[in-house]
């Protein structure tokens, strides 16, 4: 990801490529740093010497490259390798090892910062060279490599767990000739030894997404406190509120501090005390919604940039650059002239950016996704909560094993939906048979006139159930069934609502969740719906329902059309 520029990432691949199939991918890197310095410094061609002499008492390097020299082909000597790398023109190589390794799979979005996500950070914090900045998890260095280039004067940390990503920030760090200190340690307990009783002026971290909190070592005394529940913090859901107090608690009074940070941890309910505590307490200056693929091909989650501060702030700017970005085929791209963009909506109102008060956010369960606050309003006519016009009742959850067990041929009377049963407003006409439906269960099954909206996915799928008298349908645990007060709205009605411009923006806005979209049942119930004139709700349900007969007949028609190309080799023959 370092390689923005499209001649840079055309050297990495003529050096990468020479060695492929002689090396694991993974260890291009590190061997052709070894063989390079064992050409041009030590002059030689023995590995064992070479390592020795090129980590000169580095552990961490001298672990990284017998590592992968053990892993090197059985038929390629180290003196071969030497061969190959001497024969790469010397300012491509430089450069190449200047920049780290191209692209490894899943270790690129592990161990890696976006350059374009690293300039914005340095522009946010303005490092000043008597500055001290510490970077947790600092994986290949790209932060703070960057930073070293802007302002050389300032005294760098760079704390990471891994080895080998360590290395890598180490050899680059050589090769740029910066003095940045890379340390190998777990981040909390190099707080707890380095950082508590000396707090730094800037601090940057680009975490772990999509952990629990109760999934993290409790090896410190630091995490041990978290897990624990501290007072007025309580015990945060998501990691990403530990990672951002470990920020927070690491800076002096005027400090600032840039945590990345996973849309979902922004207005997941769970995480609502740990964003209450950081609002109540000052501790967020900004959070700026991200384009979505920075992190892209290997990490497809959506994030935010969130800048903290030691405490006092009085409200949050809220800004969205979800909207900025250049994309190609691998990812999205941050420019300098999206950064330019980005720095100025932190500084004024427009409908991409605006401060939002301590009460203000209260009133939205501290939600901190730009979504809530800076998108167009829709306008729902003579709008009211859904609960109070319905009903809303979850599928059942039944294990897959234990369906299985009930399944059967023969027609019981006894149907089980699930999500894949409904397609462009319908439910399949044929349904999965059960044997038996446990008592238990009964509460599930939906009525006729059940409006069911998926709880899963985006966009959510909706449809009107029909259900024949007498016959029983068993409803899925990702599916809701909203039973709708009849009096008062037509459920084909709503369900045309629902599958509108207007109604599936709404149902996406409700959504949570990091990685893949689901709809609580509090948040289904507080989407406001058009309860219009009665004359008007038929007509509109009217039209829906011809349209989805007529869907259904067309897809009779696509389905025989089809059968018959399959049929007509043989026919004809």
């Amino acid at each position: 990801m370092p390689y923005i520029n499209p001649e840079l990432r055309k050297l990495g691949c003529t050096v990468e490529n020479r060695l492929r199939g002689t090396v694991p991918p993974e260890d291009i890197y590190p061997l052709v740093y070894l063989a390079s310095e064992a050409r041009n410094s030590v002059h030689t061609t023995d590995a064992g010497e070479a390592i020795k002499a090129v980590a000169n008492g580095d552990d961490d390097l001298i672990e990284t490259f017998e590592a992968a020299f053990g892993r090197i082909s059985p038929k390629t000597t180290f003196e071969e390798l030497v061969g190959i790398v001497s024969g790469l023109n010397k300012a491509d190589l430089d450069s190449y090892l200047e920049n780290g390794p191209m692209d490894q799979g899943m270790n690129e979005a592990v161990f890696t910062t976006p350059r374009g996500i690293a300039e914005l950070a340095l522009a946010i914090l303005n490092i000043r060279p008597d500055d001290r900045v510490v970077d947790f998890g600092c994986g290949r260095g790209t932060f703070l490599e960057a930073a070293a280039s802007e302002c050389p004067e300032a005294k760098l940390v760079g704390v990471d767990i891994y080895r080998d990503a360590l290395a890598i920030a180490k050899i680059r760090s050589r090769m740029t000739g910066s003095s940045v200190s890379y340390i190998r340690e777990d981040m909390f307990h190099f707080y707890e030894n380095n950082v508590a009783g000396s707090p730094v002026n800037k601090a940057f971290s680009n975490y772990p997404w999509g952990m629990r909190t109760m999934t993290l070592p409790r090896e410190s005394e630091y995490v041990y406190k978290v897990i624990s529940g501290q007072e007025r913090y309580s015990r945060p859901f998501s990691s990403d509120w530990v990672y951002n107090r470990l920020l927070v608690d690491s800076l002096e009074e005027d400090g600032i501090a840039i945590g990345i940070m996973s849309n979902g941890a922004c207005f997941n309910g769970t995480d609502k005390p740990a964003r209450r505590y950081f609002v109540n307490n000052g501790f967020i200056k900004a959070v700026i919604a991200l384009p979505k693929g920075v992190f892209a091909p290997y990490a497809m989650i959506q994030t935010s940039l969130v800048v903290l501060c030691a405490g006092g702030c009085k409200g949050v700017r809220i800004v969205d650059a979800s909207d900025l970005g250049t994309n190609d085929r691998r990812s999205c791209v941050i420019t300098d002239a999206d950064i330019k963009v980005i720095l100025e909506r932190l500084e004024t109102d427009s409908d991409k950016s605006s401060l939002k008060t301590i009460d203000e956010l209260a009133a939205r369960s501290f939600d901190l996704s730009a979504k809530r606050y800076l998108q167009n309003e829709i306008k729902v006519p003579n709008g009211t909560p859904l609960s109070n016009v319905a009903k809303i009742q979850r599928g059942a959850s039944v294990r897959a094993a234990d369906l299985d067990a009930l399944v059967c041929e023969q027609d019981t009377g006894i149907s089980y939906l699930n999500l894949g049963n409904i397609s462009d407003g319908s439910i399949d006409d044929e349904l999965p048979n059960l044997s038996a439906l446990d008592p238990k269960l009964e509460k599930y099954c939906i009525q006729d006139g059940d409006v069911l909206i998926s709880k899963n996915g985006a966009p959510f799928k909706v449809a009107v159930a029909e259900v024949p008298e007498g016959r029983k349908i068993l409803a899925n645990g990702n599916l809701y069934a909203v039973r709708v007060n009849r009096e008062m709205i037509d459920p084909y009605y709503l369900a045309a609502f629902f599958s509108s411009p207007s109604g599936k923006e709404l149902l996406s806005r409700e959504a949570v969740g990091t990685a893949i979209p689901n709809m609580p049942v509090s948040a289904l119930s507080r989407i406001m719906v058009p309860l219009e004139e009665p004359e008007r709700q038929k007509t509109v349900a009217a039209a829906y329902l011809a349209k989805t007969d007529e869907i259904k007949v067309l897809k009779l028609r696509l389905s025989r059309a089809r059968q018959e190309i399959a049929d007509l080799f043989e026919e004809e023959a």
